[in-house]
Order: structure tokens, then sequence, then C-alpha cells
């Protein structure tokens, strides 16, 4: 090829990738900082809160382990059958229950997107100093993919979702 064509070719090249838009990146651990940690004795569950009730033994043993989330809250997990996990998020210093963003995790047998550091195995990450939770697999078993929430004002907000491939 003459130098000329070539170059052309190159910039032609060139020209057409800065045109694409870049990946936008997945949310990560430290951009969404808890905002205080708990030291001290967790406050018992309020298993009386609507929903709560049906898992009160699940709740309870995964209070009484402590914060693991976002401060001073405590995610809680437990089976439903053969992979799908349901959670509930306790608060420490209240004992509040509250819902998670789903109530079952279905079909999670998905592999981990290259930029993510899992801190916990299988289908939910999480971490006591964050309150981004990644929830891998399909909300009552509908849309398989990767799901990332955020725990803000006591609510779940979904910052992203991924579709599995």
């Amino acid at each position: 090829m003459p130098p000329l064509a070539h170059r052309l070719l190159l910039a032609a090249t060139l020209a057409i990738a800065a045109a694409q838009p870049a990946p936008v990146p997945l949310p990560r651990f430290a951009e969404y900082p808890a905002p205080t940690h708990f030291a001290g004795r967790p406050a018992p569950p309020n298993v009386l809160a609507p929903g709560a009730r049906l898992f009160r033994t699940s709740i309870r043993e995964g209070a009484a382990q402590g914060p693991n989330f976002a401060g001073h809250y405590t995610i809680a997990t437990w089976g439903c059958g053969s992979s799908c996990p349901s959670l509930a998020v306790i608060d420490a210093q209240t004992g509040q229950v509250y819902p998670a963003p789903c109530s079952i995790l279905g079909g999670y047998g998905l592999t981990p997107y290259p930029d993510e550091t899992p801190t916990h195995a299988g289908p939910l990450q999480f971490q006591r100093q964050s309150r981004l939770l990644i929830a891998r697999g399909g909300p009552e078993d509908t849309q398989c993919g990767s799901y990332y929430y955020e725990w803000q004002a006591l609510h779940w907000r979904l910052l992203r979702y991924v579709p599995s491939s």
C-alpha cells in the first residue's frame, strides 16, 4: 500500500475509533462510602415488621453477627431453594428491618465482570464501608444480569443494570 493511502486509512480508523462512545464504568464500592460506622452491640431486630416475621430466625441470626453493610446495617441472607437467596437489611442501631430491592434473586450462575472486585462470593456483593449492593441474577427469576443498587435514605436506588450475556 502506498504511504499516502496507508496514512489515510490510519486517519480514518482513528477517526472512527474516536467517535465511539467510551464504555460507562460500573459503580464501585469506594464511590458510595458509608456515612457512619457502628461499634457496639446490635439492637435486636424488629421481626414484627411486615415481611420480616416469616423469616425471623434468619433475620435474628444475621443481625446477631453485627453490621456488614453501609456502616451500621446488616444484610441477612437465607436460601429459598436450590439457588435463590433472599435478604433483608437490619439497622444495628435501631433493629428496624427493611426489605431488599427484590424478594428472591434467582439464576445467579453468572461470571463477574472484569472490573469488579468481589468481597463476598456468590450472587451478592457488599461491604461494610459502602452503600453499594451488587446483586447478580434475576429478581423473581426474571431479567438475569447484574444489578447495582445504592442504599440511600432508607431506600434502594437502582444505579445500573447490566444484562447477562
